[in-house]
Protein backbone atom coordinates (compact mmCIF):
# COMPACT_ATOMS: atom_id res chain seq x y z
CA UNK A 1 0.00 0.00 0.00
CA UNK A 2 1.26 3.45 -0.93
CA UNK A 3 0.02 6.99 -0.39
CA UNK A 4 0.16 8.98 -3.63
CA UNK A 5 -0.86 12.36 -5.05
CA UNK A 6 -3.67 12.94 -7.52
CA UNK A 7 -1.14 13.79 -10.20
CA UNK A 8 0.27 10.25 -9.94
CA UNK A 9 -2.93 8.80 -11.43
CA UNK A 10 -1.79 9.38 -15.00
CA UNK A 11 1.29 7.23 -14.33
CA UNK A 12 -0.72 4.33 -12.90
CA UNK A 13 -3.89 3.90 -14.97
CA UNK A 14 -3.19 2.75 -18.52
CA UNK A 15 -5.06 3.23 -21.78
CA UNK A 16 -7.17 0.30 -23.03
CA UNK A 17 -7.82 -0.83 -19.44
CA UNK A 18 -11.00 -1.92 -17.69
CA UNK A 19 -11.69 0.50 -14.85
CA UNK A 20 -14.34 -0.23 -12.21
CA UNK A 21 -15.76 2.87 -10.54
CA UNK A 22 -17.36 2.87 -7.10
CA UNK A 23 -20.18 4.99 -5.72
CA UNK A 24 -23.81 5.16 -6.81
CA UNK A 25 -25.35 7.85 -9.04
CA UNK A 26 -24.76 11.17 -7.23
CA UNK A 27 -23.17 9.68 -4.13
CA UNK A 28 -19.51 9.02 -3.39
CA UNK A 29 -18.16 9.11 -6.93
CA UNK A 30 -14.34 9.51 -7.15
CA UNK A 31 -14.65 12.78 -9.06
CA UNK A 32 -11.20 14.18 -8.31
CA UNK A 33 -9.57 11.02 -9.66
CA UNK A 34 -11.87 11.17 -12.69
CA UNK A 35 -10.79 14.76 -13.37
CA UNK A 36 -7.14 13.70 -13.34
CA UNK A 37 -7.90 11.04 -15.93
CA UNK A 38 -9.65 13.62 -18.14
CA UNK A 39 -6.50 15.78 -18.09
CA UNK A 40 -4.24 12.88 -19.08
CA UNK A 41 -3.45 10.96 -22.27
CA UNK A 42 -5.30 7.90 -20.94
CA UNK A 43 -8.01 6.74 -23.35
CA UNK A 44 -9.99 3.77 -24.74
CA UNK A 45 -11.19 2.79 -21.28
CA UNK A 46 -13.81 0.14 -20.54
CA UNK A 47 -15.85 1.50 -17.63
CA UNK A 48 -17.60 -0.91 -15.23
CA UNK A 49 -19.93 0.72 -12.71
CA UNK A 50 -23.19 -0.05 -10.98
CA UNK A 51 -24.84 3.34 -11.48
CA UNK A 52 -22.87 6.10 -13.13
CA UNK A 53 -23.51 9.84 -13.35
CA UNK A 54 -21.03 12.72 -13.51
CA UNK A 55 -18.10 10.30 -13.37
CA UNK A 56 -19.07 8.68 -16.65
CA UNK A 57 -20.16 12.00 -18.18
CA UNK A 58 -16.78 13.63 -17.59
CA UNK A 59 -14.85 10.71 -19.04
CA UNK A 60 -17.07 10.37 -22.11
CA UNK A 61 -17.05 14.13 -22.72
CA UNK A 62 -13.24 14.04 -22.98
CA UNK A 63 -13.28 10.97 -25.26
CA UNK A 64 -11.68 8.68 -22.69
CA UNK A 65 -14.18 5.83 -22.96
CA UNK A 66 -14.59 3.00 -25.44
CA UNK A 67 -17.24 1.00 -23.58
CA UNK A 68 -19.57 1.43 -20.59
CA UNK A 69 -20.94 -1.55 -18.67
CA UNK A 70 -23.57 -0.42 -16.17
CA UNK A 71 -27.02 -1.06 -14.75
CA UNK A 72 -27.84 2.66 -14.93
CA UNK A 73 -26.30 5.96 -15.96
CA UNK A 74 -28.15 9.09 -14.88
CA UNK A 75 -28.88 11.52 -12.09
CA UNK A 76 -31.92 9.87 -10.48
CA UNK A 77 -34.78 12.40 -10.24
CA UNK A 78 -32.61 15.21 -11.59
CA UNK A 79 -32.56 13.88 -15.13
CA UNK A 80 -30.24 12.40 -17.73
CA UNK A 81 -27.30 13.64 -19.76
CA UNK A 82 -27.11 14.05 -23.52
CA UNK A 83 -23.37 13.38 -23.35
CA UNK A 84 -24.01 9.68 -22.79
CA UNK A 85 -27.05 9.26 -25.02
CA UNK A 86 -25.49 11.07 -27.98
CA UNK A 87 -22.25 9.08 -27.92
CA UNK A 88 -24.00 5.74 -27.43
CA UNK A 89 -26.61 6.40 -30.12
CA UNK A 90 -23.92 7.51 -32.57
CA UNK A 91 -21.88 4.35 -31.91
CA UNK A 92 -18.91 6.30 -30.57
CA UNK A 93 -19.26 4.51 -27.22
CA UNK A 94 -20.49 0.94 -26.71
CA UNK A 95 -23.01 0.43 -23.91
CA UNK A 96 -23.31 -3.01 -22.28
CA UNK A 97 -26.54 -3.33 -20.32
CA UNK A 98 -26.29 -4.98 -16.89
CA UNK A 99 -28.81 -5.82 -14.21
CA UNK A 100 -27.78 -5.01 -10.66
CA UNK A 101 -27.45 -8.69 -9.75
CA UNK A 102 -25.42 -9.37 -12.90
CA UNK A 103 -23.11 -6.48 -12.01
CA UNK A 104 -22.62 -7.89 -8.52
CA UNK A 105 -22.20 -11.53 -9.51
CA UNK A 106 -19.53 -10.77 -12.10
CA UNK A 107 -17.49 -9.03 -9.40
CA UNK A 108 -18.24 -11.77 -6.87
CA UNK A 109 -16.95 -14.45 -9.22
CA UNK A 110 -13.86 -12.36 -9.88
CA UNK A 111 -13.31 -11.89 -6.15
CA UNK A 112 -13.62 -15.64 -5.55
CA UNK A 113 -11.13 -16.43 -8.30
CA UNK A 114 -13.55 -18.63 -10.24
CA UNK A 115 -14.33 -18.28 -13.96
CA UNK A 116 -18.09 -17.98 -13.42
CA UNK A 117 -20.75 -18.16 -10.76
CA UNK A 118 -24.16 -19.88 -11.11
CA UNK A 119 -27.47 -18.24 -10.30
CA UNK A 120 -31.16 -18.96 -10.75
CA UNK A 121 -32.21 -15.34 -10.24
CA UNK A 122 -32.08 -14.15 -13.85
CA UNK A 123 -32.81 -17.39 -15.66
CA UNK A 124 -36.04 -16.00 -17.19
CA UNK A 125 -34.59 -12.60 -18.01
CA UNK A 126 -34.02 -11.24 -21.52
CA UNK A 127 -30.49 -10.28 -20.48
CA UNK A 128 -29.26 -13.46 -22.20
CA UNK A 129 -30.15 -11.90 -25.54
CA UNK A 130 -27.96 -8.84 -25.08
CA UNK A 131 -25.16 -9.70 -22.66
CA UNK A 132 -22.61 -12.39 -23.58
CA UNK A 133 -21.46 -12.65 -19.93
CA UNK A 134 -24.59 -14.78 -19.25
CA UNK A 135 -24.90 -18.35 -20.46
CA UNK A 136 -27.48 -21.02 -19.68
CA UNK A 137 -25.82 -24.00 -18.01
CA UNK A 138 -26.97 -27.32 -16.55
CA UNK A 139 -26.56 -27.91 -12.82
CA UNK A 140 -24.50 -31.14 -12.60
CA UNK A 141 -26.36 -32.15 -9.41
CA UNK A 142 -30.03 -31.42 -10.08
CA UNK A 143 -29.84 -31.15 -13.89
CA UNK A 144 -31.79 -27.87 -13.68
CA UNK A 145 -30.97 -25.05 -16.08
CA UNK A 146 -29.21 -22.14 -14.41
CA UNK A 147 -27.45 -19.00 -15.51
CA UNK A 148 -23.67 -18.98 -15.50
CA UNK A 149 -22.33 -15.46 -14.96
CA UNK A 150 -18.80 -14.82 -16.21
CA UNK A 151 -16.28 -13.37 -13.76
CA UNK A 152 -14.76 -9.94 -14.27
CA UNK A 153 -11.37 -8.86 -12.95
CA UNK A 154 -10.99 -5.15 -13.71
CA UNK A 155 -7.48 -3.88 -14.34
CA UNK A 156 -8.13 -1.00 -11.94
CA UNK A 157 -10.80 0.12 -9.53
CA UNK A 158 -11.23 3.67 -8.25
CA UNK A 159 -13.31 4.21 -5.13
CA UNK A 160 -13.95 7.24 -2.92
CA UNK A 161 -14.36 6.53 0.80
CA UNK A 162 -14.73 8.49 3.99
CA UNK A 163 -11.57 7.50 5.81
CA UNK A 164 -8.40 5.40 5.79
CA UNK A 165 -6.13 4.59 8.70
CA UNK A 166 -2.33 4.71 8.70
CA UNK A 167 -2.21 1.00 7.87
CA UNK A 168 -4.28 1.46 4.69
CA UNK A 169 -7.58 0.03 5.91
CA UNK A 170 -10.66 1.73 4.46
CA UNK A 171 -13.94 2.89 6.00
CA UNK A 172 -16.97 3.27 3.75
CA UNK A 173 -19.50 4.76 6.15
CA UNK A 174 -22.69 3.69 4.40
CA UNK A 175 -23.83 0.62 2.50
CA UNK A 176 -21.06 -0.13 0.06
CA UNK A 177 -22.18 -0.71 -3.50
CA UNK A 178 -20.42 -4.05 -4.03
CA UNK A 179 -17.15 -2.18 -3.47
CA UNK A 180 -15.71 -4.90 -1.26
CA UNK A 181 -16.14 -7.34 -4.13
CA UNK A 182 -14.84 -4.71 -6.55
CA UNK A 183 -11.63 -4.29 -4.56
CA UNK A 184 -11.18 -8.04 -4.17
CA UNK A 185 -11.74 -8.68 -7.89
CA UNK A 186 -9.61 -5.85 -9.29
CA UNK A 187 -5.91 -6.12 -10.05
CA UNK A 188 -4.94 -2.61 -8.87
CA UNK A 189 -7.08 -0.78 -6.28
CA UNK A 190 -7.00 3.01 -5.93
CA UNK A 191 -8.87 4.87 -3.18
CA UNK A 192 -9.42 8.55 -2.53
CA UNK A 193 -10.43 9.40 1.04
CA UNK A 194 -11.58 12.49 2.89
CA UNK A 195 -9.13 11.98 5.74
CA UNK A 196 -6.69 9.74 7.58
CA UNK A 197 -7.65 8.71 11.10
CA UNK A 198 -7.94 5.84 13.51
CA UNK A 199 -10.31 2.99 12.69
CA UNK A 200 -11.67 0.44 15.11
CA UNK A 201 -11.70 -3.14 13.79
CA UNK A 202 -15.48 -3.14 13.24
CA UNK A 203 -15.21 0.07 11.17
CA UNK A 204 -12.98 -1.46 8.50
CA UNK A 205 -14.96 -2.01 5.31
CA UNK A 206 -12.03 -2.99 3.09
CA UNK A 207 -8.82 -4.30 4.62
CA UNK A 208 -5.43 -3.10 3.43
CA UNK A 209 -4.67 -6.36 1.62
CA UNK A 210 -7.08 -5.11 -1.07
CA UNK A 211 -5.68 -1.57 -1.19
CA UNK A 212 -2.78 -0.54 -3.45
CA UNK A 213 -2.92 3.25 -3.48
CA UNK A 214 -4.55 5.92 -1.30
CA UNK A 215 -5.01 9.58 -2.17
CA UNK A 216 -6.08 11.95 0.61
CA UNK A 217 -8.29 14.56 -1.03
CA UNK A 218 -10.86 16.63 0.82
CA UNK A 219 -14.15 16.78 -1.08
CA UNK A 220 -12.82 14.12 -3.41
CA UNK A 221 -16.34 13.14 -4.47
CA UNK A 222 -17.72 16.68 -4.96
CA UNK A 223 -20.19 17.66 -6.39
CA UNK A 224 -21.55 14.18 -5.67
CA UNK A 225 -22.07 13.53 -1.98
CA UNK A 226 -20.11 11.76 0.73
CA UNK A 227 -22.17 10.71 3.75
CA UNK A 228 -21.30 12.52 7.01
CA UNK A 229 -19.04 14.94 5.11
CA UNK A 230 -21.19 16.70 2.50
CA UNK A 231 -24.39 16.18 0.54
CA UNK A 232 -24.63 16.19 -3.25
CA UNK A 233 -24.48 19.75 -4.57
CA UNK A 234 -27.80 19.69 -6.40
CA UNK A 235 -27.38 23.20 -7.79
CA UNK A 236 -24.01 22.31 -9.30
CA UNK A 237 -25.36 19.10 -10.80
CA UNK A 238 -28.43 20.87 -12.20
CA UNK A 239 -26.16 23.44 -13.84
CA UNK A 240 -24.29 20.57 -15.50
CA UNK A 241 -27.57 19.08 -16.69
CA UNK A 242 -28.81 22.46 -17.89
CA UNK A 243 -25.88 22.49 -20.30
CA UNK A 244 -25.91 18.79 -21.14
CA UNK A 245 -29.20 17.30 -19.94
CA UNK A 246 -32.47 16.32 -21.46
Amino acid sequence: MEYINLSDIKKIIKSNSTVAIGGFTINRKPIEIIKEITKSNINNLNIYTLAGSLDVDLLVEKSKVKKISAAYVGYEGLGFSRIISNTVESGEVIFEDLTEILYYLRLKAGALGVPFIPTASIINSDIFKINPACKKIKDPFTKKILCGVQAINPDFCIIHAQKADKFGNILIDEPDFSEKEMAQASKIRIFSVEEIGELKPHEVTISNEFVDYIIVTEKGAYPTGCKNYYSPDIKNILNHLKKNGK
